[in-house]
């Protein structure tokens, strides 16, 4: 990061200078005294179990130019005096909540520059949408991007410290749990243009309904819309109109067919479920593109990016390209050949929506390579108490898609069974296992060379293990 003043920090986030000098800089953030260096200034963030403050005297045995408490701290009299006695030089400010401490500073380091910023989020397929922006805009210029998880209150203001003087693009994916969390991600990335890849039953626990969470995600439109900025909808979602109906700013539908300024056509798939289609302006044909990644839904996340770049005014080359080279991420929609057998791996998360899309993937491979299906399918969480209906519907959804073999595991999942076994005709095999250690012991007499198998369930489930005993 570009170095920024202590004056600048206590205007942004209205904290108390307690000790040192108001015109030193800060030339690095921590927020984990493990990894913290000389110099560094260190944010203690307050978890559920854990407190960053009681790591503030390790971080400044390593030498840190200073560090942040939370006003409610209970020992901050003892933490300062001792800092005072044996760091005299080190600054100290006092701030209300530290993770908004962070976002404040984030918020404010990112409005020095010129970059263009993009948020990106969904029920599903926010980081295949993120990727191919990413891959595209990085052949045109100096782009800062979110990896891994780094999509909440911590990891976005992280990665826009990345941000200089010559970064053209930055985009963070910005996840969400609760209402408001989307507009507070939005505000700390000053965001000038959104996507919202889909709306679907994620983190139910948390909402009455599927309404109420296309309304959490359109909280991105109020950023948007003071920076005169543009959202990017997939058009051809169900809960489309209800986004762009709650959010001020301009919106910009993209999906199949020539009623949308920038849409698809013309879409085909081969034996791995990897597609390609025409993208087109209205009736014209700007150019042909290929996926790398299986999945009928990675045609709208590739049209979403492509959307984007045009309107940024990339060249469709640059585009077509960038999104051919775009590959799997662990654990998504990662096709793997093993003894005769084709594994389709997304146990990065599980959703109703990915699900289903994961399943489609399952079923369109195994036709066209005339192989046996087999969903190996764990819980899905955080539904609440939709849960229970979630799951049969699955159920349903599986015995719909002619799925040959049902493999469930865990308690949520009896209901899959439960539905699948009641939806097919004839019935079909059906395998399921409470515990994962009892499916482990099981596997390999049920899966037969051949097959083609889907695993899939949520990160807790942790079932990309499953692939070493098939």
């Amino acid at each position: 990061m570009e170095s920024i003043s202590t004056k600048e920090i206590l205007s942004w986030t209205k904290s108390k200078l307690i000790s040192g000098s108001p015109d030193s800089v800060v030339s690095n953030f921590s927020t984990d005294s493990r990894i913290t260096v000389s110099d560094d200034f260190f944010i203690p963030i307050k978890g559920e179990n854990y407190d960053g403050h009681v790591f503030i005297v390790d971080a400044l045995k390593t030498g840190v130019k200073g560090f942040v408490y939370d006003s409610n701290y209970d020992d901050k009299k003892n933490l300062v005096s001792f800092a005072n006695r044996n760091y005299p030089s080190v600054l100290i400010l006092e701030s209300g909540d530290t993770v908004e401490f962070l976002g404040n500073v984030a918020k404010g380091y990112l409005k020095k520059f010129k970059a263009k910023s993009i948020g990106i989020t969904g029920s599903a397929g926010k980081t295949s949408t993120k990727n191919f922006l990413v891959n595209i805009l990085k052949k045109v210029s100096n782009t800062v991007f979110t990896k891994k998880n780094y999509n909440n209150e911590i990891g976005i203001p992280k990665t826009i410290f990345d941000v200089n003087k010559d970064t053209m693009y930055f985009i963070a994916e910005l996840g969400m749990r609760a209402k408001g969390q989307i507009a507070r991600l939005s505000e700390i990335c000053n965001l000038n243009y959104g996507i919202i890849t889909g709306i679907g039953p994620s983190h139910l626990e948390f909402f009455k309904n599927i309404d109420e969470i296309a309304l959490a995600k359109a909280e991105i439109g109020k950023t948007i819309n003071e920076s005169k900025g543009i959202l990017f909808l997939n058009g051809d979602d169900a809960y489309a109109d209800l986004v762009e109906k709650n959010v001020k700013c301009k919106v910009l539908k993209c999906g199949k067919g020539n009623g949308f300024k920038y849409n698809f056509s013309n879409c085909k798939n081969d034996k791995f479920a990897v597609y390609s289609f025409d993208l087109n302006y209205y009736d014209k044909k700007i150019t042909r593109i290929g996926l790398n990644i299986p999945g009928y839904h990675n045609v709208y996340n590739a049209l979403l990016a492509a959307s984007t770049a045009l309107y940024f005014g990339v060249e469709p080359e640059k585009i077509k390209d960038a999104i051919g080279e775009t590959t799997s991420e662990a654990l998504r929609m990662e096709i793997i050949e093993k003894e005769g057998k084709l594994i389709l791996n997304d146990c990065y998360n599980a959703n109703p929506l990915s699900l289903k899309s994961a399943v489609d993937s399952l079923s369109i491979i195994a036709k066209n390579q005339k192989r046996r299906s087999v969903a190996i399918i764990g819980d899905m969480l955080e539904l609440g108490r939709a849960s229970k209906e979630m799951h049969e519907e699955i159920g349903h959804y599986l015995a719909v898609k002619e799925i040959d073999v049902l493999i469930a595991l865990g308690e949520k999942s009896a209901g899959i069974c439960g539905k699948f076994s009641q939806s097919v005709k004839p019935c079909k095999e059906i395998h399921y296992f409470k515990k994962k250690e009892h499916l482990l012991l099981e596997i390999e007499k049920i899966i037969k060379s051949g097959d083609a198998v889907l695993i899939k369930g949520s990160r807790a489930n942790k079932m990309e293990n499953i692939i070493d005993y098939i």
